[in-house]
């Protein structure tokens, strides 16, 4: 007995959707894997770096982070911890000057800069990326 037109449409579709999904969990966690060394940078900036070069890196994992905000594989406790500490990381720096010395600042970003790498790492398992190695 042949089956209906629509079944086959209906299993085309989810398999495009399958793929699409697959596809964009893959370029997330390249995405992710790629900013490694940011995270490690912001949870430990050398001594002569400026807060310019931190804002570069925060600035730098802006759209990764969205991504991770909107994807719905990530809880949002999860993505929303990101975020936070993003942003907290930010706020911290808000009022000094891009050439000033970061060194000053270091234990002011001591906890964000954790709680910064600890969501990385944490949303880097929850979508499975391959060889997660945690930061710290």
């Amino acid at each position: 007995m042949p089956r209906p037109a629509w079944l086959f449409v209906a299993a085309l579709v989810l398999a495009a959707c399958a793929r699409d999904g697959a596809s964009a969990k893959v370029e997330l966690c390249s995405d992710l894997t790629n900013l490694r060394a940011t995270v490690a940078f912001l949870e430990t900036p050398p001594p002569n770096a400026t807060v310019g070069d931190v804002r570069g890196a925060l600035d730098k994992i802006d759209s990764t982070w969205q991504a991770v905000h909107d994807d719905a594989d990530v809880p949002d406790a999860e993505d929303d911890a990101l975020l936070d500490a993003r942003d907290a990381y930010q706020d911290e720096i808000e009022k000094v000057g891009d050439d000033d010395l970061f060194a000053p600042h270091v234990a002011a970003t001591a906890g964000v800069a954790q709680a910064l790498a600890r969501a990385y790492d944490a949303v880097r398992v929850q979508l499975a990326c391959a060889s997660v190695t945690p930061i710290g």
